[in-house]
């Protein structure tokens, strides 16, 4: 994975209250109960954070080695090196390190950014030992193998070439070029064709000696272990590198920009993809980083912030709009994005620049910024619900501020933002000078403006901005099931740990219970459901929400329709009141109604620029129509021009009904408290008629092998090859994941004998798709044109080889332990506990589920997926699509 404009915004004051011992030969403080830091005898750093909170532990490996760190000829070799990392070691041969830890139902992966390289897994706590030693083994005794060395350069030209299709990759890279001419920030992360295909072993050797020492290397751990257990792991483990000094790197430095900048690019795509960017922004480590954070979040993180409300909103030029302060180890950016028709692209930087300079000119009201405080606050509160999030957090704050407790500081610094401070620093970066401007637009309607006519435009907007005056439990805990008296079903459970709570609500709906006619219509009413009620508009629902540090969306999907929460339990009081008035009195207000429509024929426009889910798409459609599955959930744009308020609220009223629907709670809440507050704010929710629930009709039958080939003008070629699969209460089910994740995966079958072992793609998996009435099974490979003849035998090779043999025990126990690792991995947060027991519930399997499914997959043997493979792997009766040049 590749990390290349994007990194968490913090800053930060460093205070060093700390307790003094010496385990191993080395300085350790313990920062505050829980959290130690420690300085190995050879230099490496480790931070140890326990969370009780589920039985899982997150490992990372922050490496001081970035794009930044590279010469001139060594473009890309910081990523490479990323990719060799897992292709083999002196004791473990290629494959085999994602192997082992996935092996023990773990995940593991990696990125690389502009400051550094992260090795990431997440294990079931028991296996700490092991993940630490794969990772120690694979980062300290990489063999990089010049037989893998080459097989892996072409697997990241396959890469190059997948970024190179997508058009928000496009703009990243273009926008860091324009802004950034002498520093390295400038160059693509991942390197250019001519670079990688350049570099040998001896390269990547001399390049590891520089960067890979152990004194510009921290460890980082969190979750359900103790600390000195933790400290002894890492010891063993990474403690045995030889000592080496830190070798001397002096930051460059980019030149004062003095003049705007404006950079194009032309693809096939349907949708506009536009950025400004301000230079001239401090690094990670300023005193104003706070205050440019609460900058970004009031001007564009959102409903309620000042682009969305207005450029989105009121004015309806973009589709979609965001504001963030980059601010690396190095010089930074406040950047701008939004997609939106070609058309409006001037109008559109009319609009951007006329808000933020308004900002110098017009005084900031207080609940304004309390909003946009709460929203940069609640970020860090909400990534603490995983262990990879927490431990993601740690390391940042290391590498950059060599703190890992500084985050503390930081929030303190946010919570003392005034309105002057946000003027202050908006005078600063908000100049003329500063500005870049880069966008990525259909061929033939690339928008006419000059560097000349933008500086005018600029000079404009500022003037016309003048004239405005302007706990240690366990992750399965006990639930209460109880219905109140108009039959809706309610689900509490207690998790205490993180001061957060999710409330999820869901009812029979989405793609299955719509026609040709009606395609897309609960998706719509999903986006329209908080956009107005008998007591608030839209801006002042949202305005409420993001004043609580909350959300309250609605969603759609294959088989359901439902109404998602999510607040501090401090909050949770207002945040279920609030929850209660969009659940009962939703009015979808025509001039909403208005807005959404043209928003979502943008995104119809926009998902045909992304290729994998163009080729998805017309899989479903050929393997599922007529039924409803094989429509797309976002809707036939015929219809969502038709779609009217009226014919919302009718829909609402036929579906939104107490006793077809679940209710799942989960967080810092007290059980009695929660069934109180229900029974008083629900309890008296009835509804006078209701529709009956339609049966949709049956695919048609496939008899024969149906194809499809698109043609587009991209670099890659995306092929889908699958299968009719199976449902969610099926007990084929079971084997046929355990199938999929033999194939899946970085240990998995595709990965090491296509991507691996032959350089056919970048991308290749497999993947199940399980459905109430239908199910499907396919595989997806992503790859040159000149290849896809290969692809398609590999992938039918591998089909054959399911078919024809038993999988290994090894292949088998991986597979099974990481379905059941990974399952509880996802499982870390309140919003994915409530989401899975309310649909478990839903579909018939019982909130319980989660316990019955790793009793279920624990118990597949060989024979049952040899079984599922010959049953739903038919190489008579199956479904290609294939979309590219």
């Amino acid at each position: 994975m590749l990390i290349t404009s994007k990194t968490i915004t913090l800053c930060l004051l460093i205070a060093f209250s700390l307790l003094l011992f010496m385990p191993f030969g080395s300085l350790a403080r313990e920062l505050i109960p829980g959290l130690n830091k420690t300085r190995l005898s050879n230099g490496l750093t480790a931070i140890v954070k326990e969370n009780h909170r589920a039985p899982v532990v997150a490992i990372q490996v922050w490496v001081q080695a970035g794009s930044v760190y590279e010469t001139e000829g060594e473009r890309g070799i910081t990523h490479l090196i990323e990719h060799m990392i897992f292709k083999g070691t002196e004791k473990r041969g290629p494959g085999e390190v994602a192997k082992e830890i996935e092996s023990v139902g773990g995940s593991i992966n990696a990125y690389t950014s502009l400051d550094y390289t992260v090795y990431h897994c997440v294990v079931p706590k028991q296996f700490l030992d092991n993940a630490l030693d794969v990772l120690s083994d694979a980062v300290f005794h990489s063999s990089f193998d010049p037989d893998e060395l080459d097989r892996e350069k072409k697997v990241v030209l396959e890469e190059i070439r997948m970024r190179d299709d997508r058009p928000r990759s496009r703009l990243s890279s273009l926008l860091m070029e324009t802004a950034y001419k002498a520093h390295p920030y400038g160059f693509p992360v991942i390197g250019y064709p001519e670079t990688v295909e350049s570099f040998g072993r001896k390269n990547i050797l001399t390049y590891m000696e520089r960067r890979y020492r152990p004194s510009q290397i921290t460890v980082v751990v969190v979750g359900d272990v103790g600390v000195s257990q933790a400290l002894a792991g890492i010891q063993n483990t990474f403690g045995s590198a030889t000592k080496e000094e830190s070798q001397e790197f002096t930051y460059p430095s980019e030149p004062r920009q003095d003049t705007p900048r404006i950079a194009m690019e032309a693809m096939e795509i349907q949708e506009g993809y536009l950025a400004v960017a301000f230079s001239g922004l401090p690094n990670f480590n300023d005193p104003d980083v706070p205050t440019l954070d609460v900058l970004a979040a009031l001007l564009g993180k959102g409903e309620s912030s000042r682009l969305t409300s207005s450029l989105r909103n009121r004015l309806q030029i973009v589709h979609n709009i965001d504001a963030a302060a980059f601010t690396p180890a190095g010089p930074g950016l406040f950047e701008i994005t939004a997609s939106l028709d070609p058309e409006k692209t001037q109008e559109a930087l009319t609009q951007i620049f006329h808000e933020i300079f308004r900002l110098e000119n017009e005084g900031i009201i207080e609940e304004e910024l309390e909003r946009a405080k709460v929203q940069v606050e609640t970020d860090f509160v909400y990534s603490q619900e995983t262990m990879e999030g927490e431990a993601r957090e740690l390391g940042v704050f290391e590498t950059l501020s060599k703190d890992p407790h500084a985050e503390k500081l930081y929030l303190e610094k946010v919570r003392e933002v005034t309105a002057q401070d946000v003027r202050q620093v908006a005078g600063q970066i908000f100049r003329q000078e500063n500005i870049n401007v880069v966008m990525v637009m259909p061929e033939d309607r690339l928008p006419e403006l000059t560097s000349r006519e933008l500086g005018v435009m600029v000079q404009e907007a500022e003037l016309l901005a003048k004239g405005i005056e302007s706990d240690g439990s366990d992750l399965i805990r006990p639930v209460k099931r109880f219905s109140l008296s108009n039959g809706l079903t309610v689900l509490v459970q207690e998790a205490p740990g993180v001061p957060t709570v999710a409330a999820t609500l869901v009812f029979p709906g989405g793609v299955r219970y719509e026609s040709e006619k009606t395609d897309g219509l609960f998706n719509f009413l999903a986006k329209a459901w908080t956009k107005g009620t008998e007591a608030h508009s839209a801006q002042g629902i949202a305005e409420l929400i993001e004043g609580l540090g909350g959300s309250i969306n609605g969603f759609s999907g294959q088989n359901t329709l439902g109404l998602q929460g999510r607040f501090l339990s401090q909050n949770l009081d207002k945040g279920l009141a609030l929850f209660t008035e969009v659940l009962l009195t939703p009015t979808f207000p025509p001039e909403e109604t208005k807005k959404l429509r043209s928003l979502i024929l943008a995104q119809l426009k926009r998902q045909d620029d992304y290729l994998p889910g163009v080729a998805v798409r017309e899989f479903r459609r050929l393997l599922f129509s007529p039924h409803p599955y094989g429509m797309d959930p976002l809707g036939k744009a015929s219809v969502i021009k038709t779609i009217c308020s009226k014919e919302l609220l009718e829909t609402y009223r036929n579906f939104v009904i107490p006793d077809r629907g679940v209710l799942s709670i989960v967080g810092d809440i007290h059980t009695e408290e929660i069934i109180s507050s229900i029974e008083t704010m629900l309890g008296a929710w009835s509804v006078e008629t209701k529709s009956v629930l339609s049966t949709p009709p049956e695919p048609d039958p496939l008899i024969s092998p149906r194809i499809l080939t698109l043609k587009k003008k991209k670099q890659q070629v995306h092929i889908v090859l699958g299968f009719p699969g199976t449902t969610f209460n099926n007990p084929d089910r079971y084997a046929l994941q355990t199938l999929n994740a033999v194939f899946s995966g970085q240990g998995g079958r595709l990965f090491i004998d296509l991507r691996d072992k032959e350089s056919l793609a970048y991308s290749v998996t497999s993947f199940l798709g399980l459905g109430l009435d239908y199910g499907s099974f396919a595989f997806y490979i992503a790859c040159a044109p000149e290849k896809k003849d290969r692809a398609l035998k590999g992938l039918w090779r591998e089909i054959y080889r399911a078919t024809g043999t038993p999988v290994t025990d090894d292949e088998l126990e991986r597979a099974k332990k990481w379905l059941i690792g990974t399952h509880e991995i996802g499982l870390q947060t309140n919003r994915a506990q409530a989401m899975d027991m309310a649909l478990n519930e839903l579909y018939g399997l019982g909130y319980n589920f989660v316990s019955e499914y790793v009793r279920k997959i624990d118990a597949v043997t060989a024979d049952q997926v040899l079984n599922v493979a010959k049953k739903f792997m038919n190489s008579e009766d199956y479904i290609l699509v294939r979309v590219g040049p």
